[in-house]
């Protein structure tokens, strides 16, 4: 007789859960799938497309020496990586997003410029929400301060770095060193095409797995919300566990208290350090196999408390940031599409593609006036 196991009895609870929730609440499941459609055409696509598309073309390019020397001393005093090109990564991580992030290490990785463990301490460096969703969408649309998404962001940030330095301390206990990497950095992974064919053909990969899950997870807050009825402190734990825009939007939406300012920007801070388990799971999916996630869930504890500390600290150096609590309705919209952002990864964009139409038509004249000699 076949045991029970643990993990698939919980897998089969959590489908018949979910199955349960499509079959009696069916309006509140079609309007988080709408909903998650929505921000996959107008955020999520916009926004990260262009994003892994540049990445690609980046970390295959000459610009991966010396585009992220402005971080080369937090990777190589930091995270003791001598490498350039982990700068440069890791300013990707920081500019993109969990996702781009977890794509970016994966193919560094696989192309020999990073070592296993170097991949995980930028991984844990590195995950974390982009720039413009810190500070467009949660600090001005869900918190109405921009200022405000400065300090969550610096804060993100900073937390970050002291939490890859205390991992760096934890994995020089627990890990032996590394052989070094491979000397072809450059190359890309085996059956993988190069150029910009390969990079647009990852990236819609990369899109179609986040997407999925932008979908589900918000399918999945809307349902369970309405089937647990809950208000909303119980609304925005939930949220904050399963997706970090329903999340930041739930916390924005909490209640002031007198003894707490700023409640509702704390509890953004919060949930962008969890970054919840759709975070989590995208990260899981867009990561290499050889790449472990624990690194990643076992520095998010120390991640929560040191991120809640800078921003208490940063909102002291912006006078009435602390004050800001916002008065949205507890179904938060956002209409953003992040166009600076956007404009500024299409111009990095179509200057890389410039710069290998004008390397092939360079060959194409060389080979065409070595066949003249010929003749």
């Amino acid at each position: 007789m076949k045991k029970l196991d643990g993990k698939g009895l919980a897998l089969d609870a959590a489908a018949l859960g979910i199955l349960f929730l499509l079959t009696c609440l069916p309006g509140p499941s079609a309007k988080g799938v709408l909903d998650g459609l929505k921000s996959c055409v107008f955020q999520v696509i916009p926004a990260l497309f262009p994003f892994f598309v540049v990445t690609g073309l980046i970390l295959e390019s000459p610009l991966a020496e010396w585009l992220g020397l402005a971080l080369y001393p937090v990777t190589r005093l930091g995270l003791g990586i001598r490498q350039r090109r982990a700068a440069t990564v890791l300013l990707l991580c920081w500019l993109g997003g969990f996702a781009v992030a977890a794509s970016a290490i994966s193919r560094a990785y696989r192309q020999g410029a990073l070592e296993r463990r170097q991949a995980m301490l930028l991984l844990v460096c590195g995950v974390g929400s982009s720039p413009a969703f810190v500070v467009n969408t949660v600090g001005l649309l869900m918190l109405g301060s921009a200022p405000l998404g400065v300090c969550l962001l610096g804060a993100m940030l900073v937390a970050n770095m002291c939490t890859a330095l205390a991992f760096r301390l934890m994995l020089a206990l627990r890990l032996e060193k590394a052989s070094p990497a491979p000397s072809g950095t450059n190359a890309p992974a085996a059956g993988e095409a190069a150029g910009l064919v390969g990079s647009i053909q990852n990236a819609v990969h990369s899109m179609l797995i986040v997407c999925g899950f932008v979908v589900f997870f918000r399918f999945l807050c809307e349902a369970a919300a309405q089937a647990l009825s809950l208000d909303a402190a119980g609304f925005y734990v939930l949220c904050a566990g399963l997706e970090v825009t329903s999340g930041c939007a739930a916390g924005a939406a909490l209640p002031g208290y007198a003894a707490l300012p700023g409640y509702a920007a704390l509890a953004c801070c919060a949930a962008l350090s969890v970054q919840s388990l759709s975070v989590f799971l995208q990260v899981r999916a867009l990561l290499c196999p050889e790449l472990p996630l624990w690194p990643l869930a076992a520095a998010r504890p120390l991640h929560l408390a040191l991120s809640l500390c800078f921003f208490r600290l940063f909102l002291h150096w912006l006078p009435g940031a602390a004050d800001v609590i916002s008065t949205l309705a507890p179904r938060v919209i956002c209409r953003t599409r992040t166009a600076p952002d956007a404009a500024l990864v299409l111009f990095a964009f179509c200057c890389l593609v410039l710069f290998r139409l004008e390397r092939s038509a360079r060959r194409m004249q060389q080979g065409v006036k070595q066949q003249s000699r010929r003749v």
